[in-house]
């Protein structure tokens, strides 16, 4: 996959012409240092993820900054977010704490439930963290860190950097970014410093890291060319899969990991990525994220707006019709019986009802 290709970078910019936009400022202002406009509509722009609080909250990130989330009557309100650049993934620790990462190499932190937003760093930073990391080990002669020094060198004089595109954090403290062509941060301060620690990545060829992901105390991540890394010790090792495609996503729950990506492909292991099985998906629609009910059942996405559920741990999968089909880029659990969704015309809820033959009905609700 070349680097055109790569999904959540190009969705957003398929979604350029869908007539969603803010007047432009009389003067240019960096899009990283613009407040995310207010708006009634927000809770129907295109957005790109959704993650449910410990206290059942829904937080859903998008374009243009927007960040929407439920109030106590389960409505959607508009957070207040510092930038505008258009955000992609959000990952919280409990009720109050969360972090959200996008384009421009921002990442964001909330610290009241996701009512308003910080930024702690962007791609500006985070160019002259790659330039300090690598500067010294190219001098001492380090081919691969002569490159990414020229690499970043270059970024330092072309823009904010690269997309951030997954964010994980273990506690308040220690966290993880990771993003285009490699990119892969730490920090063990709750996001005030950064570590550049993509040397520490077994990924030669620099593909993007598409999803990072905990379970069972071992932390993955997801990318390019059937990219599939496991942490070991201070590294992350390649796993052996058996796609050569793009995979955009990880499901993952104790004794069960599933990758999907690509054109409906999807592959479960069960010892931790040592053996992998290809799944019965149902479509060849581009898989795009993915959640565990909390009665276990799995859920999966597609770009063509399908909502795919295993009953059998992920060896097969229904797909379950919507009433208002849209592109669909994160689904979050809402109950056992209700996701909520985000993709191209915002968000919706769809709920998951069984009649007595056990056939799955459609109960969509906005």
């Amino acid at each position: 996959m070349n680097r055109s290709c790569f999904l959540r970078v190009a969705v957003c910019a398929a979604l350029l012409g869908c007539g969603w936009a803010s007047a432009a400022p009389q003067a240019f202002i960096d899009p990283l240092d613009l407040a995310a406009t207010s708006t009634g509509r927000a809770a129907t722009a295109p957005l790109m993820a959704v993650a449910r609080l410990t206290n059942g909250r829904q937080v859903a990130v998008g374009r243009r900054g927007i960040i929407i989330f439920t109030n106590e009557r389960q409505e959607w309100q508009q957070a207040q977010v510092p930038t505008s650049v258009d955000l992609v993934a959000l990952d919280f620790i409990d009720a109050d704490r969360g972090w959200a990462v996008g384009h421009g190499g921002v990442v964001l932190n909330t610290v009241d439930g996701a009512r308003s937003w910080r930024k702690q760093i962007d791609g500006r930073q985070i160019v002259d963290l790659l330039i300090d990391h690598y500067r010294p080990l190219a001098q001492a002669g380090d081919e691969k860190a002569q490159t990414a020094l020229l690499d970043a060198q270059g970024l330092k004089e072309s823009g904010p950097g690269w997309p951030l595109l997954d964010v994980w954090f273990a506690d308040a403290r220690v966290g993880y970014v990771v993003g285009a062509y490699n990119l892969a941060l730490r920090t063990d301060d709750g996001g005030q410093h950064w570590t550049v620690i993509s040397d520490q990545l077994e990924n030669p060829l620099g593909m993007h890291l598409t999803s990072i992901h905990s379970v069972d105390h071992e932390l993955y991540i997801t990318g390019e060319q059937g990219l599939f890394l496991r942490r070991q010790g201070e590294r992350f090792v390649a796993v052996s899969t058996p796609y050569t495609g793009t995979f955009f996503g990880l499901l993952a729950r104790p004794g069960l990991l599933l990758v999907y990506g690509l054109r409906g492909n999807a592959f479960i292991s069960r010892d931790a990525g040592s053996s992998w099985q290809a799944v019965q998906t149902g479509t060849q629609n581009t898989l795009t994220a993915g959640t565990v009910l909390p009665d276990r059942r799995l859920v999966l996405t597609s770009l063509s707006g399908e909502i795919l559920l295993s009953r059998d741990d992920g060896m097969s999968f229904q797909r379950i019709g919507m009433k208002h089909p849209m592109p669909l880029y994160g689904v979050s659990a809402d109950t056992d019986q209700r996701l909520v969704l985000v993709g191209a015309r915002g968000v919706q809820r769809q709920a998951l009802d069984l009649d007595v033959s056990g056939e799955l009905l459609d109960a969509a609700a906005h």
